[in-house]
């Protein structure tokens, strides 16, 4: 029995000592279970207060971007390519928070968002205040337009004026013109010397200078025009030009310039007319009698001529005469 007893004893004894052991074994598990329980818990804390930090920095960018927001379309969705810049830059950093758990580098990124978002904002604002700028320019240079048209219209209406007064004055001007013209041409019309009565014959030169009269146009070196003026006081006595112009049977003018042929102006028709010899007479106011002569260097055709006597650029006489 008391072999037994002691056996017994014994193993009481280990057991004891072995529950012991588990006993500190499972204390010691357990208090550092609680320690690691509490770290995972103040870190998950921290990482929920910086989730709280990202939200409340994403939400305030946003709410400063927005307060920008006005009628100006380009900067208004500048706002929101910005706001959904912000919004990426949030979502990677909330995918660091629970993914890296790095608390450093998440506390980094989060300033890097507010950095950004000051950036966007001062960005806008100044964007904003350019374009407030640029609207008081636009404003000035409308209200100066607007200023600068009126007078326009102003200097128009003067200008109108004045051309109503211009052409008034033209027309006034272009009446007296006419008038001047029209008592210029009576004056010289008045003072153009008529002729009566005129004869033209033909003429061969011979050797000397002496003239034997002719009729038949292929013996004929020289044609004479004589002609009977009437008398005319307005006319100062002195010098007068005549021009003679020679028409052919065909119609066509007798014209050789290096013979003394040339052109008047008609101020009757106001045109141009040749003429084929001219001449000038002394005149006294008083009826008197006169001859041109002029020397074709051609052939003469025959058949009927006309004759027209030109003085102070009317036509003053006309006839005709027949060569054989």
């Amino acid at each position: 029995m008391s072999t037994k007893s002691n056996g017994l004893s014994l193993v009481s004894i280990i057991l004891l000592i072995a529950l012991l052991g588990l006993s500190a074994y499972l204390w010691m598990t357990n208090s550092n279970l609680k320690k690691q329980i509490q770290t995972e818990k103040t870190a998950n804390l921290e990482l929920e207060k910086l989730h709280t930090e990202l939200d409340q920095s994403y939400q305030t960018s946003l709410s400063d971007l927005e307060s920008l927001r006005g009628d100006n379309q380009e900067l208004n969705e500048l706002i929101d390519a910005q706001k959904e810049e912000l919004g990426k830059l949030k979502k990677r950093v909330s995918g660091l928070i629970w993914t890296e758990k790095e608390l450093g580098k998440v506390r980094s990124e989060i300033a890097n968002l507010n950095t950004v978002a000051s950036q966007y904002v001062s960005e806008i604002t100044q964007l904003k205040a350019d374009n407030q700028l640029l609207s008081s320019k636009n404003m000035s240079l409308t209200e100066a337009n607007t200023v600068m048209t009126q007078e326009i219209e102003v200097n128009k209406k003067r200008i109108n004026k004045l051309d109503s007064v211009k052409t008034l004055l033209v027309n006034q001007t272009e009446e007296l013109n006419e008038s001047n013209t029209m008592l210029s041409t009576k004056v010289d019309m008045a003072e153009s010397i008529k002729i009566n009565y005129i004869e033209v014959k033909g003429y061969d030169v011979r050797d000397g200078g002496e003239l034997k009269e002719k009729s038949r146009a292929k013996k004929i070196d020289m044609l004479r025009a004589c002609f009977t003026t009437e008398t005319n006081l307005v006319t100062p006595a002195g010098e007068e030009e005549f021009q003679v112009a020679y028409t052919a049977p065909s119609g066509e003018l007798l014209y050789v310039e290096e013979l003394g042929s040339g052109s008047l102006m008609n101020k009757l028709s106001q045109k141009k007319e040749r003429y084929s010899a001219s001449g000038v007479i002394q005149y006294n106011n008083e009826e008197s009698t006169a001859c041109l002569d002029w020397t074709p260097n051609f052939e003469l055709a025959k058949g009927l001529y006309k004759i027209a006597i030109y003085n102070n650029g009317f036509q003053v006489g006309n006839g005709e005469f027949k060569l054989k």
